[in-house]
């Protein structure tokens, strides 16, 4: 089935795109979510009216990628971790963490934008992580993950003495 894409979609096309996609995913998502028109004479004529605003549009998005890219570029990221003796994570960090530890620093990025090379990560060290912010412009950011230090607990032991 073809339709007209209302916005950019990642994977399928930009806004104002004519797609061939599956019936299913065109009835069951794209249509009733609103991301895409059906295909016909009167949707092509009202999308080739807006055109013009639809490439203006598109170009201020990649404008605001190239911004936030040069901002991002010099982001490092680190997180303290705790974990067993034996030098494992208790807790993995995955793209839902580094959406909130970037959201904390004032960029709004969407978990699904973060690209993970590696999967979630579960090992001490330092990472480059790319952040998919437009077509053809990302970013890659450095995601330390450091051990927390322990704090000294040694047990005192208490003695007890019985009275005779």
């Amino acid at each position: 089935m073809k339709v007209i894409l209302r916005e950019d979609f990642i994977n399928l096309g930009k806004e104002g795109d004519i797609v061939d996609v599956k019936d299913g995913f065109a009835r069951n998502y794209l249509l009733p979510k609103g991301f895409a028109v059906f295909s016909n004479k009167h949707n092509i004529d009202i999308f080739s009216q807006k055109k013009r605003a639809i490439l203006k549009r598109q170009e201020t998005r990649r404008k605001m990628a190239v911004e936030l890219k040069e901002k991002l570029d010099k982001v490092n990221l680190e997180f303290i971790m705790q974990s067993n003796d034996s030098g494992k994570l208790f807790h993995s960090i995955n793209s839902s963490n580094i959406a909130d530890e970037l959201l904390k620093l004032g960029f709004e990025i969407e978990r699904r934008k973060i690209d993970m090379h590696h999967g979630a990560l579960k090992a001490f060290g330092t990472y480059n992580v790319t952040i998919k912010l437009y077509e053809g412009i990302s970013s890659v950011i450095t995601v330390e993950i450091k051990r927390e230090e322990k704090k000294n607990s040694l047990k005192k032991s208490k003695s007890v003495e019985k009275e005779v």
